[in-house]
């Protein structure tokens, strides 16, 4: 099997059209459904101190140190997202700080955070577990992770959306498996296919569990009736849920 280097690859490749995707608020599905859920089940941040793991070209790093959080550090391995975090102009460097570095390895003290957020953090394809046990150390006692996740149960890739099943075998749910497809946003295709894990519901949850949280949250991101009414793209794109959005606390 590839190693985690795959991931990170695909990401590298993709990270200017992924700017122009956010910058230029082209995902209906960040602007409509999971940007909302995250911030209501984050709540106020004021005077909080955040780690943003996997901060990509730190959007999430800037909306909460816009709300007031105390300070928010960043990571992600890719250092092209990095230089637009830093190079933006929101970017506050007295209240967030960009860091090249692995999720599983995040150069932070031990109880140093309140609250981790992972938004579709991609799970590593070694050892994928590593990273919420990392999450567990940064965190204070009682601290709060934040997972935004694709769906376990449902995600599958696009040209399968439309299948009677599951789109998927029994087999690679249980024992994990990997949907490799290009994107397509607002008309524009990533100039590379990206490559995700996904693991199954349970396993997701036990590699949770198993590094001292318990779940306290778990809420499945939609698009409302409303939504539907008034946008008919809706009904066509989102057939099955696909996202899935948990709170743990630390033990």
């Amino acid at each position: 099997m590839r190693g985690d280097e795959a991931i990170s690859e695909a990401y590298a490749a993709n990270a200017e059209f992924w700017i122009r995707i956010v910058r230029e608020d082209l995902d209906p599905y960040r602007g409509g459904l999971t940007d909302p859920a995250l911030f209501d089940l984050i709540g106020d941040c004021s005077n909080l101190r955040i780690l943003d793991a996997g901060c990509g070209e730190g959007h999430l790093a800037r909306e909460l140190a816009g709300r007031g959080a105390e300070f928010v550090y960043g990571v992600d391995t890719c250092a092209a997202f990095l230089t637009a975090a830093v190079t933006h102009p929101r970017h506050d460097r007295a209240r967030a700080l960009f860091l090249r570095a692995d999720v599983a390895a995040v150069p932070l003290p031990d109880d140093s955070v309140d609250l981790v957020v992972a938004d579709r953090l991609p799970h590593g394809l070694r050892e994928p577990g590593r990273r919420f046990a990392e999450f567990a150390r940064v965190l204070r006692t009682s601290g709060r992770l934040i997972v935004l996740t694709m769906h376990p149960c449902f995600y599958v890739a696009r040209d399968r959306r439309r299948s009677a099943d599951t789109g998927f075998a029994l087999d690679d749910y249980f024992g994990g498996r990997i949907v490799e497809q290009r994107f397509e946003v607002a008309g524009l295709r990533s100039p590379a296919a990206s490559v995700q894990s996904l693991q199954s519901l349970e396993a997701t949850l036990g590699m949770i569990t198993a590094a001292g949280f318990a779940v306290t949250a778990l809420r499945e991101p939609r698009p409302t009736a409303e939504q539907r009414h008034e946008n008919p793209w809706w009904d066509e794109h989102f057939t099955r849920p696909l996202f899935l959005l948990l709170e743990c606390r630390a033990l």
